[in-house]
């Protein structure tokens, strides 16, 4: 994301990811799946969207302005929304330590939100919003679409996605005075992101909504944090100690709730 936004802008490279993602899955997609999947067609779209299509655009936005190791450690957040959202309005039981690491995680997300150098509210809440998004969609795969393959659960809502990129990048502007060189490693960063951080990533993710719980699947997001302070110090980033204690806490928070009774 970071290299791609060095010559496209945050609404082009979150078009190009969901474009090329949905392209590279259209093959998996059947005629019979479509047939299937029409009473639930809605479900797809809001999967889409709030799944994928959104958080896309807003971790774009916000990786402008913070760091790749911030964003990648407020992602944590996840599984902390996907209870929330389960306990709301899937009466999943919310005991003693469950509200308790609700709390702790959402204060580890302040402290490595004010650990950079920019304004908590203008960006790291970017940031916060798709995590949100990544909460309500969990539920959505675990509790409506259920029933469906993995790779349709993926590939029809990233479909849905890959077309709405095509009208939103005609009504942009192309940078074409950078060099070939920079335009071909933005590009090549922007396949990798949507050929493996979305399309194989996300059904990876989906078979593993299937066959377990909302909140245990979200919980592989515990590594994001990091594997992205990782990358950013290779990155050159600079790592404060904030960042470290909210990594800490809410991995703590997540302990309290998966361990809770």
């Amino acid at each position: 994301m970071k290299e791609g936004l060095k010559v496209f802008s945050s609404l082009q490279v979150a078009s190009f990811r969901m474009l090329l993602a949905g392209l590279v899955l259209l093959p998996f997609i059947k005629k019979q799946d479509l047939r299937d999947a029409k009473k639930d067609w809605h479900y797809f779209l809001l999967s889409g969207f709030i799944g994928s299509g959104i958080p896309a655009l807003l971790f774009s936005i916000a990786q402008v302005h913070i760091s790749s190791s911030l964003a990648g450690a407020l992602n944590g957040l996840t599984p902390l929304f996907a209870l929330l959202i389960g306990v709301l309005f899937l009466k999943v039981p919310f005991s003693r330590n469950k509200p308790i690491g609700v709390l702790l995680g959402l204060f580890g997300a302040f402290l490595l939100a004010s650990s950079d150098r920019v304004s908590f509210n203008k960006y790291s809440i970017l940031v916060i919003l798709a995590t949100l998004c990544y909460g309500i969609n969990v539920n959505i795969i675990k509790h409506k679409l259920a029933d469906y393959r993995p790779m349709l659960v993926t590939a029809l809502p990233l479909l849905f996605l890959a077309i709405t990129s095509i009208i939103l990048l005609l009504f942009t502007d192309f940078n074409f005075e950078v060099s070939k060189v920079q335009l071909g490693k933005s590009s090549v960063a922007i396949a990798i992101l949507a050929f493996i951080g979305t399309a194989l990533s996300l059904v990876l993710f989906n078979r593993l909504i299937k066959s377990t719980t909302a909140v245990f699947a979200s919980s592989v997001t515990y590594l994001i944090p990091i594997v992205a302070l990782f990358w950013g110090f290779l990155d050159n980033e600079l790592i404060g100690l904030n960042q470290v204690a909210g990594l800490g806490v809410i991995l703590i928070a997540i302990w309290l709730i998966r361990n809770d009774r």
